[in-house]
């Protein structure tokens, strides 16, 4: 049985849902004045709110940024240095790149300078503080965005400076599958160097044809073929 159609005249007599839901929210806050009153309030208060922190984020933003700034120019300055750098710059960039971190541990900054808080301990030699750093780092916003490599590679440099070769290993060789990190190709080198040091002379030669079939036109080419000859001829 077809539908009955309606007709435009039938239409025009239903009521406009818009104009139904507006009038009964009139006529409540002809009713109850006061509750809407507080209820504008609050929405008013919420937006001010939201916009003030939003204000103080952007602020801290540009603050941390700042500070962070001047830390590394003074950091670039220390490492630069053609004459030798007392122990107390490098506290006093410790202070202030570790001051920075506390501060803004959420922002870009902050995590920023937690990384070179780390670089700072390393080049005191103060090696398990820049490891505790540098695994902090791993948790960081600037390792989800590409810096993983990095992070990486410096908590490997860190457990071979702490003599801790196994751990090195493990690092370097990690590092040697991600072939689009820049430190791909050193990772194979230290690797190799590694296993050599350990009188692992069968995984070294094989580390170093790895590092020659990966960058055939490395301008130490030369040298690790050299490496290769040394570590495969039989002892005389």
């Amino acid at each position: 049985m077809a539908e009955k159609k309606v007709t435009r005249k039938e239409l025009l007599k239903e009521p406009d849902e818009f104009l139904t839901v507006s009038g009964k929210v009139m006529q409540y806050a002809r009713e109850n004045p006061r509750i809407v009153v507080i209820a504008c309030a609050l929405f008013a208060l919420a937006l001010v709110a939201a916009v003030a922190l939003y204000g103080l984020r952007q602020y801290r933003e540009l603050q941390s940024h700042q500070r962070f700034e001047k830390a590394y120019g003074a950091y670039r300055a220390v490492v630069l240095s053609p004459q030798p750098v007392p122990a107390e710059a490098w506290d006093q960039l410790f202070k202030e790149f570790d001051l920075i971190a506390t501060d803004y541990p959420s922002l870009v900054a902050g995590e920023r300078a937690l990384l070179y808080s780390a670089h700072v301990l390393y080049q005191k030699k103060d090696y398990q503080g820049a490891l505790v750093r540098y695994t902090r780092m791993k948790s960081t916003t600037l390792v989800e965005k590409g810096l993983g490599s990095l992070v990486m590679y410096h908590m490997a440099m860190t457990q071979l400076a702490l003599k801790d070769f196994e751990a090195a290993k493990q690092l370097f060789n990690q590092l040697t599958k991600d072939t689009a990190s820049p430190y791909c190709r050193e990772a194979y080198i230290s690797l190799a160097g590694l296993y050599e040091a350990t009188d692992q002379k069968k995984e070294a030669a094989q580390a170093y044809r790895q590092y020659l079939k990966m960058f055939p036109q490395a301008p130490d080419a030369a040298y690790v073929r050299a490496r290769i000859a040394d570590l495969t001829t039989p002892a005389g």
